[in-house]
C-alpha cells in the first residue's frame, strides 16, 4: 500500500466529522486514499463489496469534485476500458 498524502488525510477527516459524505461514499473514498489510483472493480474488490453496490459513489464523488478520471486502461481479456481515479488534491474546506 502506497503512503497517503498528510493533506489527503486531513481533507478526508474534515469531510468525515462534517458529515457530508454518506457511509458509501466515505468507503470509497477512504479507499482511494489508500489504494492510490484505482479502478471501481480494484475499490470493490478491496472493499469487498458488490460492483454495483459502490459505482454510483464514483460518479457523486466526481460530480461533488473530490475524487477525479486519471486514465483509462484495457481491462485483461476484454474490449472494455476502466476509469482509473485518484483524489483530487483540491482543498475541501
Amino acid at each position: 500500500m502506497r503512503q497517503i498524502a498528510e493533506t489527503s488525510l486531513e481533507a478526508y477527516e474534515y469531510l468525515k466529522k462534517s458529515g457530508v459524505l454518506t457511509k458509501r461514499q466515505q468507503e470509497v473514498y477512504e479507499a482511494l486514499c489508500v489504494l492510490g489510483r484505482a479502478t471501481s472493480k480494484q475499490v470493490a474488490k478491496y472493499l469487498k463489496k458488490p460492483l454495483n453496490a459502490i459505482s454510483g459513489r464514483f460518479t457523486e464523488l466526481r460530480n461533488a469534485g473530490l475524487i477525479k478520471i486519471v486514465d483509462r486502461i484495457k481491462e485483461e481479456g476484454s474490449r472494455t476500458f476502466l476509469r482509473v481515479y485518484e483524489i483530487s488534491r483540491k482543498d475541501v474546506r
